[in-house]
Formats: structure tokens, C-alpha cells, sequence
């Protein structure tokens, strides 16, 4: 979730479809909850604002995560994500006072502190949007680890390992094929070597007598 980096055009996609998809969801739930919506504000909209924070819970972490991937991206620090995840549970809390304490004649009464949050959330996502990505060299000099998410499909190549080395410089002309070792005896029962049977020996006769 938080791993791995986010570009520009993934970053823009991503959050179009995030917010899109949390909009949908909102209007859904305010419309099947509609008499308590649009009923007198108190304790019944509590069900109405739990709901909707729950949901746009859920989206703001996602959003969160989008945002710590497309800085680490654009090499930034931990400030920015950290306040854009202040910024994101201010706004729940602000949400759900809005449905609660929203009335007919007023419906933005309770909105008039939401303003330069929504200023700085903007804001960040602008930034966010139009920083530069930072090689991932530059990254690893200023202390920034580069991981690899599920929806980068960037690999990492495997290491060659010593065989397939040592079978290339042999192809090349630069060193001998390498001997294959030999191959263990295998052992009896109860470890004991098994060995071939020594050859029968000749029987002579001699002038004195058997050899």
C-alpha cells in the first residue's frame, strides 16, 4: 500500500478514479438516507455522518498512500505526507459535523473552517501533481530507499549466479570449461563403503610345491 513509488500520469489517474468512486458512494449513501438528510439535524443524522465517515475514511487512506508514493517519487521528506494526513482526518472530522449540524435554509453553515484546509489539501495535490520524478539514484544519495509496489511492474533483475558466469567466460574464450566434479561413492548400509571384490588370484605350482 505504501510501498514502492507513483508517477505523474498514475498519480492523476489514480486520484481522478479514487475521488470519482468516493463521490458515487456518498451520494448513494445520502440517498437511501435521504429523510434523515434532509430531516431536522441532531440525533438523527448520527447514522447518516458514521456512514459517510467510514467511507470516506476508507478513501483517505487510500489517498494518503497515493500521496506518500508520488513524494517519495519526487524525492520529499516525511513533512508533506505527514501533514496530508492530518489534513485528510481534519476533513472526516469536519464532514461529519457538516452532516450533522446542516440544515435547509444554511447548508454550508458549518463550513466556514473548512476553507483553508481545502486550500492546503489543493494545494498539496497540485504539488504532488507536478513535481518532477527524481531518479532512483538520486533517491538512494539522499536517503531515500526506492521500493518496487505491485502497480509499478518494474522487476528487479535477478543476479547471475556463478555457473552461468563461469559458462559465459568459457563460451568467450576467456577461461576452461570447468570440470564437473566427481561424482561420491555411494555408501552401504550403515555407512560402510562398499568396494569392489579383489580379483581371484591365480593358483601356480611351482617346483616347490602351490603357490
Amino acid at each position: 500500500m505504501f510501498a514502492g513509488t507513483l508517477g505523474r500520469s498514475q498519480f492523476f489517474i489514480k486520484s481522478g478514479l479514487l475521488g470519482s468512486a468516493e463521490a458515487i458512494l456518498l451520494l448513494i449513501c445520502i440517498g437511501v438516507q435521504y429523510e434523515a438528510f434532509m430531516g431536522p439535524p441532531g440525533q438523527g443524522r448520527y447514522r447518516l455522518a458514521a456512514t459517510a465517515s467510514l467511507i470516506s475514511a476508507f478513501f483517505g487512506f487510500k489517498r494518503v498512500g497515493f500521496a506518500i508514493r508520488r513524494n517519495r517519487d519526487a524525492g520529499g521528506g516525511d513533512v508533506l505526507p505527514g501533514l496530508y494526513a492530518i489534513g485528510v482526518c481534519s476533513a472526516l472530522v469536519l464532514q461529519a459535523q457538516m452532516l450533522i449540524v446542516r440544515t435547509s435554509d444554511s447548508p454550508f453553515n458549518s463550513a466556514e473552517y473548512s476553507g483553508l484546509l481545502g486550500l492546503f489539501m489543493f494545494g498539496a495535490w497540485i504539488y504532488l501533481q507536478f513535481a518532477p520524478s527524481v531518479p532512483a539514484s538520486e533517491r538512494a544519495e539522499a536517503g531515500v530507499t526506492p521500493a518496487l509496489g505491485r502497480l509499478d511492474g518494474d522487476d528487479a533483475p535477478a543476479a547471475p549466479s556463478h555457473l552461468s558466469l563461469a559458462m559465459e567466460e568459457a563460451i568467450s574464450g576467456k577461461k576452461p570449461i570447468p570440470a564437473m566434479p566427481a561424482s561420491v561413492q555411494p555408501q552401504g548400509f550403515l555407512g560402510s563403503v562398499r568396494r569392489p571384490p579383489p580379483p581371484p588370484q591365480r593358483t601356480q605350482f611351482g617346483r616347490r610345491g602351490v603357490k
